[in-house]
Parts: C-alpha cells; sequence; structure tokens
C-alpha cells in the first residue's frame, strides 16, 4: 500500500519532535522522490538540515523549495535564517531587501534583518533594523529581547533593562528575557538583581542553556570562581556544543584540569560542520588551552583560525579611527588652555585608561579596594557623548558634556566620594574629559603593546569598536594611533595625567599603589595592596586573572608567540615606539 503525503510528513515531523533530525532529514528525501513536486517535504528536509548544524545544505534545500513556491514566506524566512546562521550576511540581507516591498506584515523580516546585523557586528544597525520590527507589530517579545541585546553592547544599560522587560511582559513564559537582562542589571551595581532574573529564568526552565551560561558568567564576574566553573560543567553537560561555554571555562581552569577537557573540545569541533560559526569559539579554546600547555605552534594555528573569522565577519576602519585621531587632537590644540566651565563636583570620577588588557582592571581594583571610592566597570559615556557632538555638528560645551556624563552614571556611583571607570579607550577623549571634569585625575596605563596584542590576540571583545583586536595589522594601527593621542594628552596636560607602566605595577605593587593613591587625593588604605582580595565585580576579559594575585608571568610573554605576531610587529611604527628592544 502506497505511503501517503501526510504519512510521510507525520514521520518527518514526530522525527523531529524527536529530535533526530539527520533522520528527519533522510525521510523527508526519500519523501522527496516520492513527491517530487511537493514543495513541503523539501522544506522538511531543509529545516532538519539546519537543525542538524548542517546549514549549508540547508540552504540549498531552501533555495529548490523557494523556486517551487517562490511566494511562499516561511519558506522565505527559513532561507533567511539559514544564510545567518551560516554567517552569509550579505547574501541575507540582499534577500531582506528583495522582499521587505513585497511583505503585508515587514516585522519577520526587520527581524532577521537585526539579527544579521547584531551577530555581523553592527549593534547600532541591529537597534534600528529591531525598531522598525517593532514599530510594525508592538507586541513582537523576540525583537524587543534582541535589540535589548544590542542596547547592552553599545553599553546602553537602561534601555537594554527596558528592554528585556517589556520582552518579559509580553511573554512571561520566555527565559531569555530574564537571563540576558543580568548583563546591565550587573553592570548597573546591582549583581543580586542579576542573579535573581537568571534563577527566575532557570526555574522556568531549569535546563534553559542560555540562563545557564549567564549564570556561570555572573558568578565569574563576581569572583566566585569555584561556583562559576561547576556551573559551566554542568552547562557543557547539558549542551557539550557550546563554543563560549568551552572558551570561558578553559580561561578559568589549571593545567591539568585543561589537558582533561581538550578531548571534550576536539570532539565538539568534529561534530559541528566545519563552516559553523561555534568553530571561531572551539579554536579559541583549543588555543588557550595549547598556550597554557606550552605547545605554541598549535597554540598559534588554533588562535589564527578563532581571530580569522571574526575579522572577517567584523572588519576594522583602521582609517577611520586615524581620521578620528586627527580630528579630536586638532581640538585641543598644544598651548591653547582647555575649554573652562567644567563639573567639579562630587563624586569625583577616577579614569583609568591605556590600552585594552593594559592592566587598566587591575589598577582599577587597587583604587576601589579603598572604602570610598566605587567600582563602576568600563562605562561607554564618553564615546557617546563624542560621537553626539560630531553627528549633531555641535560645539563641545564641558558643563553640558559633564551634565550628559553624569545622567547615565550608574546609580552605585553615588555611594561613594568617588568612582573608578576603566574604559580603556577612553584615551582618546581625554581632551573633553580633562576639561568636562577639572578635578578628575587620569591615570594612564602603560604597557608593551607587544604583550598587548598578544593578550587581545588570544581574548574575544563583542564590543564593535573592539574589532581591530581580531586582525594584527589594525592592532598595530590601533597601537600607533594610541601612541599618538597619549603623546598629545601628556604634552597639553601633563600635570593632570599620571602615566604607570604596567611592569612597574606587577614589580612593586605597594609603591605603584601608592603612587596611584596620592595621585588621586586618596588616603592609603592597607586594602589597596592586595587587589586580589577586593570583591567587586569584574565584567572584562580579566575577571580570572585579577584574582589570583599580582604576577610577572606575563612580561615578555610575546617572545614565545613572536613568530605568529609577526604580520603585529611588522606593522608598528618604530618612532612611535623608539623603546621597544
Amino acid at each position: 500500500m502506497a505511503v501517503t503525503v501526510q504519512q510521510h510528513a507525520q514521520k518527518i515531523m514526530g522525527l523531529m519532535n524527536s529530535g533526530s533530525f539527520k533522520a528527519a532529514a533522510k525521510a523527508a528525501k526519500g519523501a522527496m522522490k516520492a513527491f517530487p513536486h511537493e514543495a513541503n517535504f523539501v522544506n522538511l528536509a531543509a529545516s532538519a538540515m539546519a537543525q542538524s548544524g548542517d546549514g549549508r545544505a540547508a540552504i540549498t534545500m531552501f533555495s529548490k523549495a523557494l523556486k517551487m513556491r517562490p511566494g511562499d514566506v516561511e519558506i522565505q524566512n527559513n532561507l533567511i535564517q539559514a544564510l545567518i546562521q551560516t554567517g552569509q550576511h550579505v547574501k541575507a540581507q540582499e534577500l531582506i531587501a528583495k522582499l521587505l516591498p513585497k511583505r503585508a506584515d515587514p516585522s519577520a523580516l526587520w527581524f532577521f534583518k537585526g539579527a544579521s546585523l547584531s551577530q555581523s557586528g553592527d549593534s547600532k544597525g541591529a537597534i534600528a533594523a529591531l525598531t522598525k520590527a517593532i514599530e510594525a507589530n508592538p507586541k513582537h517579545a523576540m525583537a524587543y529581547n534582541l535589540r535589548g541585546i544590542a542596547h547592552a553592547t553599545e553599553n546602553d544599560e537602561q534601555s537594554a533593562i527596558a528592554d528585556f522587560r517589556r520582552a518579559h511582559e509580553l511573554n512571561p513564559r520566555d527565559p531569555d528575557p530574564l537571563a540576558n537582562i543580568g548583563l546591565p542589571l550587573a553592570r548597573t551595581g546591582d549583581p543580586d538583581a542579576a542573579l535573581a532574573a537568571v534563577e527566575k529564568a532557570l526555574a522556568i526552565n531549569p535546563n534553559h542553556v542560555n540562563a545557564l551560561h549567564r549564570q556561570a558568567i555572573l558568578l565569574a564576574e563576581e569572583g566566585r570562581i569555584e561556583d562559576a566553573i561547576a556551573a559551566y560543567t554542568y552547562l557543557l553537560t547539558i549542551d557539550p556544543l557550546h563554543a563560549e561555554g568551552y572558551a570561558e571555562l578553559a580561561a578559568m581552569q589549571s593545567r591539568e584540569e585543561n589537558r582533561a577537557l581538550l578531548p571534550d573540545i576536539l570532539t565538539a569541533q568534529k561534530k559541528l560542520p566545519p563552516r559553523s560559526p561555534f568553530q571561531a569559539d572551539l579554536n579559541r579554546a583549543v588555543g588557550n588551552i595549547h598556550f597554557q600547555l606550552g605547545d605554541y605552534g598549535k597554540a598559534a594555528t588554533a588562535l589564527a583560525r578563532f581571530n580569522d573569522w571574526n575579522a572577517k565577519l567584523r572588519p576594522y576602519d583602521s582609517g577611520a579611527e586615524a581620521a578620528e585621531c586627527d580630528r579630536i587632537l586638532a581640538a585641543f590644540p598644544l598651548g591653547a588652555p582647555l575649554p573652562a566651565g567644567g563639573d567639579r563636583d562630587t563624586p569625583t570620577p577616577i579614569f583609568v585608561l591605556g590600552q585594552p588588557r593594559s592592566g587598566t582592571t587591575l589598577s582599577e581594583m587597587i583604587l576601589t579596594a579603598h572604602p570610598q571610592v566605587q567600582s563602576c566597570g568600563e562605562l561607554d559615556m564618553a564615546r557617546r557623548l563624542v560621537a553626539a557632538l560630531e553627528e549633531n555638528g555641535e560645539a563641545f560645551d564641558p558643563a553640558a558634556f559633564a551634565a550628559g556624563f553624569r545622567a547615565d552614571m550608574p546609580p552605585v556611583a553615588a555611594q561613594a566620594r568617588a568612582f573608578v571607570d576603566k574604559m580603556p579607550l577612553n584615551y582618546r577623549y581625554i581632551g573633553y574629559l580633562l576639561a568636562a571634569f577639572p578635578e578628575a585625575p587620569i591615570l594612564h596605563i602603560a604597557r608593551d603593546p607587544r604583550d598587548v596584542a598578544l593578550s587581545m590576540w588570544r581574548s574575544y571583545f563583542p564590543a564593535g569598536g573592539m574589532a581591530f583586536t581580531f586582525d594584527q595589522r589594525a592592532m598595530a594601527k590601533s597601537a600607533n594611533t594610541y601612541r599618538r593621542y597619549m603623546a598629545h594628552w601628556e604634552a597639553l596636560a601633563p600635570d593632570r595625567i599620571l602615566t604607570l607602566d604596567y611592569g612597574e605595577i606587577v614589580s612593586d605593587l605597594p609603591a605603584a599603589a601608592r603612587r596611584m593613591a596620592d595621585f588621586c587625593g586618596l588616603d592609603w588604605h592597607d586594602a589597596m595592596a592586595a587587589p586580589e582580595k577586593n570583591t567587586a565585580a569584574v565584567r572584562t576579559a580579566s575577571v580570572v586573572q585579577v584574582r589570583q594575585g599580582v604576577h610577572k608571568r606575563s612580561l615578555g610573554g610575546w617572545r614565545r608567540m613572536e613568530d605568529a605576531l609577526g604580520p603585529f610587529l611588522n606593522e608598528l611604527d618604530p618612532a612611535l615606539w623608539p623603546d621597544l628592544t
């Protein structure tokens, strides 16, 4: 007796609902042979392939289904999602642009565009697209949730919190917004509320992967490393292909623990398609474990794969960075007084800055060990305020700049006499900060750019402005631009900036900590000489290192990977770095 279309469909859906995606794809292909003109089976085969992780085969099959039924919205959406899943964002966005004028309800297409832009590192573009999705469908909970993620990437914590709360209101049984709201809540100084939100998400679904991941991150940020390791270990039992989980766990564990973890990561690499975007973070984990084990050749190979993937996905415009430097330095010419009228109120900001991975987190932990100094992490206000001035063509007003800065400060900043903003890239905006806050000390942490480059090459930075860290030549150009900035600022206001070398800090921590305290007008507390005991949350790539105590092991570490760092070393400008040997 011949099997009917409905019977074939029921069998395929049963296999898919049970998680047997490869078997479902095989069954769908069989149905395609029996009913070659039935587009639904082609669509089901493609969906099963996508669910099994074979995104590229799914794209071929979805494209075939779409030729059979060109106006089918479900197939159109499935093809777009498969393109996004495989990192083919240009093609996804081209198809979205083609379909937008034809859709009566364009909310799904705007949502997909937002997802594609977000994954491409364009969080601003994602916010604009997701706003369009919400305008088209004000009850689109997933669009609010994804826009919240984009706002969090842009360090706009209040907007992120508002979006996650709205997403939760629209769909209270979805754990995702509760898991995601933990990040901005923690950044605004409310770690208890962050953990409570994640625990609420896990109450809805105890094995929700995103919530388990967020819980592990929050525990690590709070310095509960053993609890974080346990949380990551459980996460990986639930999702043994969780690439970020492997990379983050590897950063916390000992050599022997990571030696035991390595086979699981290699197994995950084999199970995922070679072009899966998750391979990038698996390579990060592999590279850092091999580095820890002293196999620097294998480390270089894996880290190059990790960075190459991200560099292609998120190209960096070094020319735009250099042009911004020209504009900013021209606005604060040497020999001219700083604009007057800044804010001398308390709490007083202390700006700790330098290249990323230069020791700014360690310096923050030294300063915030003082009982009257509050840790605020990496605030993005200076960048956003300067960008707004340029976009609106407005003149710089120190008082207005300071007011805008204070308006977005985390509430915890008001609880102390001073607070630390340790956004490293604030070195670009020192002129604005000096004028806006005439009482604010600027603490500049200098470090050998080669050690900085190695550390950045081994790390992942999600912020769009950090995309240069995936490309060694871009890293070097950014380092050269950094030197231009600091030479200018130190000549403009030498009394307002204290430069400390990272090597000096780790070689004689008490002496360096006292210099920081004196420069910032702080009385001495012995706790400042033991930053590893500081219980303040750490939300940077230094989350583990800063808890281990100060050491000198990383000084000159770049020499272990000198050959692999060749493109970076060749691009450094010797005129800007005359002291390097």
